[in-house]
């Protein structure tokens, strides 16, 4: 583990850096938009959609433009771009500019983000170690970028911009010195061979379970999104502040590296749909909670319940759907990227809308929590159906 930190630690830093900016960003959306722009939620809601769109759109382009060009000149024109964005925004954040650096700020993310994310999967040969190596210094970043709102925050997005700036001047140092050399290592495995990668489990393929997890994703997504938004306002309606939110994505980032770091060891395949319900569980009661009690331990103990959810969660299902599809992962972990992201996107929409129609918070968290738990209902119907079928077999 120490031999591939040595090898690879610009690619590990680059997702850092990357994620630290991205993490920076997107908590203070919703409230700069709404607090300070004086958007409803609704207008907020489709903001936050249209970003998150385009993030999608840059995680495809930024696909494409690799295979058909060189990664490294596709990069240096993203974090150039990103550069210019972010200098953008120290100067021009009003109701008209924000909004459009807001979007080129998630189509260059999600191209970015998939850039470093393709050059893993090319260099790792099968070892997932450097997947979960990549994911520990994602967290990082989101540790680092959430802590950094507080400080950061008050009342003028200058600062926030000018820490973007720093990041990606030194992402563009990493990536111009170290991204020409990853190219042409990704056709050497450079798994240390005294840690031999695990082999991959297979399942039996079942287009019904496959279906049921992807729709569960949408859905998950879809609620989970008003932790990303709509949480913020209510926190701020509490009278509870700014700085009570960026601690509270502190506090999920390093309890998701520790969840993280015990799943790694003791996820077993055949237990993965029990890994999946129980994750759903844990997110559906952290909604329950906020419905019934509120404060700051009511909301401290809503994102334990939210992040041991997302932990147990979010790494089951693509393993669980890519223990069914071996040999077309490629199409199905791309449905997975997709239904996440439609979840995310049409999230803070319908969370305004709920709080538009019915001026409640309330309403909006027991919704979620009735959302949830009608999914677990779901995938316990798909796991029964497809055990009772695999023992007819």
């Amino acid at each position: 583990m120490r031999k591939l930190i040595r090898q690879l630690w610009p690619l590990l830093m680059l997702g850092f850096l990357i994620n630290t900016a991205y993490s920076v960003m997107w908590p203070l959306t919703t409230i700069y938009l709404h607090n300070q722009l004086r958007l409803n939620l609704v207008v907020s809601g489709l903001i936050l959609a249209a970003y998150s769109g385009c993030n999608v759109l840059g995680g495809y382009l930024g696909g494409v433009l690799a295979d058909r060009y060189s990664a490294k000149r596709v990069g240096e024109v993203m974090l150039l771009g990103l550069l210019v964005d972010a200098a953008v925004g120290i100067f021009y954040n009003g109701l008209i500019a924000y909004p459009i650096v807001l979007v080129i700020f998630g189509l260059l993310t999600g191209g970015m983000l998939t850039l470093i994310s393709a050059l893993t999967a090319q260099l790792s040969h099968a070892d997932s170690r450097l997947f979960n190596l990549l994911y520990i210094f994602i967290n990082l970043g989101l540790v680092v970028g959430t802590a950094s709102i507080g400080f950061l925050f008050h009342h003028s997005l200058r600062p926030i911009f000018g820490l973007l700036l720093i990041c990606y001047g030194g992402a563009i140092g990493l990536w111009h010195w170290r991204a020409g050399t990853y190219e042409q290592q990704a056709e050497i495995p450079v798994t240390v061979r005294d840690e031999p990668a695990e082999a991959t489990a297979t399942l039996p393929f079942s287009p019904l379970m496959i279906v049921g997890l992807l729709v569960s994703l949408v859905l998950m997504w879809l609620t989970y999104a008003q932790w990303m938004s709509n949480v913020s306002v209510y926190i701020q309606a509490e009278g509870l502040g700014i700085k009570l939110y960026s601690y509270l994505w502190v506090y999920n980032g390093i309890l998701l590296m520790v969840v993280q770091a015990v799943m790694a060891r003791f996820s077993q395949p055949r237990f993965l749909m029990r890994q999946i319900i129980g994750g759903l569980l844990a997110i559906g009661g952290s909604f329950l909670l906020l419905t019934l009690t509120s404060g700051t331990g009511a909301l401290f103990a809503a994102m334990t319940l939210l992040t041991l959810g997302e932990a147990i969660y979010v790494p089951g299902v693509p393993a669980l759907i890519n223990a069914q599809t071996v040999g077309d992962e490629g199409r199905y972990q791309g449905l997975v990227n997709a239904c996440s992201s439609l979840g995310k996107a049409v999230g803070p929409v319908v969370g305004g809308l709920v709080i538009g129609q019915f001026a409640s918070f309330s309403v909006l968290f027991l919704g979620c929590a009735v959302v949830d738990l009608l999914v677990v209902g779901g995938l316990g119907l798909t796991r029964y159906h497809y055990r009772t079928s695999e023992a007819s077999h």
